[in-house]
């Protein structure tokens, strides 16, 4: 994961929402944002539900109650920045809970406000990149299963090796224009509810 200047410069553009109560904390903080060019809004007190677009949070965490934030359900696509005025155990055991990419002490001063946007958003991007990979390797791993459970049902109802199983299954999705994981899928549904392959015809290895 190396530094990536064209996101540096991208920050300057990004949709922040500071949700603290209006102290200087708040103002050293949102000026500073705004600094950089970033869009900001300040929401106190705390709202249920994030501003449209928002990408980036700054929020106060100071027991571990503040993990339930009802606005977190909404969060998903935001990088998450806790401000911390302690470091004692339950409030770090809150930040992990409301998992955050990134911390900053308080009282907030103007220099590392930069620097931990910056690196939560990188932490933020990588961690995007390997959720869409396990989310990709899981479609995977159920498509073959489907795959091999359709090629099994061919191969014991009509008495054929499931290689000859798995042609049928290519020929007729190629056939019908589908892609061969729905042809599968719709083999092993048609075995769960009639025991019976759905086209006994497209079944047929001498076909």
């Amino acid at each position: 994961m190396s530094p990536d200047p064209i996101q540096l410069r991208s920050l300057r553009d990004i949709r922040v929402a500071v949700i603290h109560p209006d102290d200087e904390d708040a103002r050293v903080l949102c000026e500073q944002l705004r600094r950089f060019g970033c869009r900001v809004t300040a929401l106190w007190p705390e709202p249920n539900h994030l501003p449209e677009g928002t990408e980036a949070v700054f929020f106060s965490i100071q027991s571990e109650r503040d993990a339930a934030h009802p606005w977190l359900a909404g969060s998903s696509h935001a990088v998450l920045i806790a401000l911390l005025a302690y470091e004692n155990p339950a409030v770090l055991e809150a930040a992990a809970a409301a998992n955050v990419h990134g911390v900053l002490p308080k009282p907030i001063r103007p220099f590392g406000v930069l620097a931990t946007l910056y690196v939560a958003r990188m932490l933020f991007r990588y961690e995007e990149r390997l959720l869409n990979r396990i989310a990709k390797l899981d479609e995977t791993l159920r498509t073959r299963r489907i795959v091999e459970r359709a090629m099994k049902i061919l191969a014991t109802r009509q008495g054929i090796s499931e290689d000859e199983a798995y042609a049928i299954i290519r020929r007729e999705a190629m056939r019908k224009q589908l892609p061969v994981s729905s042809m599968a899928e719709s083999i092993v549904h048609a075995e769960a509810i009639y025991g019976l392959p759905p086209d006994r015809g497209t079944s047929d290895p001498a076909e």
